[in-house]
């Protein structure tokens, strides 16, 4: 009995210093993780242009969302109902133009263009150090009843926080807070249903929470490496 309350000791000594060896201690340890659960670094690098299909039912209607995203920090986001297009955000790089159904239009730049940019760019933590984002693990939270690593990014004035599962190293809740005339609005997008599309996972569910109310997004294709124009990203 004896011998075996030590060998039973030993085994959870060995396997609480595994655990301490693996958890990870900085942000770049937790996006490395994510960048190798979703594909690996050498996949993803090869990728340049990305077109992403979804949908959600809105009240009965259906929204069409297309998201178009270029290296190396081009993107276009736009939704359609019944026909008409009833938002638009382009950005060529360095502005952010978004449009609403009214035509009215609005240009953002300097450093609220710049976290729109970063967030929205191909497998944005590979490149968030390159667009000066400073990422910081800020601790383990529960999401969806499961341990989640936190990373706070920080870029200028704007800061928003992103989760990945501490078991599986995918992302899984991203937290964005965004200053408008009417004040600060916060949007918490979450992640599920992944699936590999030629080699590389991508989640297939997105569940949205703003100040307009909830909105799940069903993803119903991604292209990659399509040859996406660059005047699609034109602003006018």
């Amino acid at each position: 009995m004896k011998k075996l309350a030590i060998t039973l000791f030993i085994g959870l000594t060995g396997y609480l210093q595994a655990t301490a060896q693996t958890a990870p201690t900085t942000a770049q340890q937790v996006f490395d993780t994510y960048v190798t659960a979703i594909g690996g670094k050498d996949a993803l690098m090869k990728v340049t242009d990305i077109t992403t299909s979804m949908s959600a039912d809105m009240g009965g209607n259906a929204m069409i969302m297309t998201r178009r995203q270029k290296l190396p920090n081009k993107f276009t986001m736009s939704g359609n109902m019944m026909g008409m297009e009833v938002y638009k955000q382009v950005s060529d790089g360095s502005k952010v133009m978004m449009s609403g159904r009214d035509g009215n239009n609005r240009t953002l730049d300097g450093p609220a263009a710049q976290q729109m940019i970063a967030a929205n760019s191909i497998f944005p933590e590979m490149h968030y150090a390159d667009y000066g984002v400073k990422s910081d693990l800020t601790g383990t939270e529960k999401v969806n009843g499961k341990d989640a690593y936190k990373v706070t990014n920080t870029l200028g004035e704007s800061t928003w926080s992103d989760f990945y599962d501490a078991a599986t190293g995918l992302k899984v809740q991203s937290i964005v807070t965004t200053k408008s005339p009417q004040g600060e609005r916060t949007q918490t997008t979450g992640y599920s249903d992944y699936k590999a599309i030629n080699g590389i996972k991508f989640p297939m569910t997105l569940a949205q929470q703003s100040p307009h109310g909830p909105m799940t997004l069903t993803v119903d294709d991604v292209k990659m490496n399509k040859g996406v124009k660059d005047s699609d990203f034109t602003i006018k």
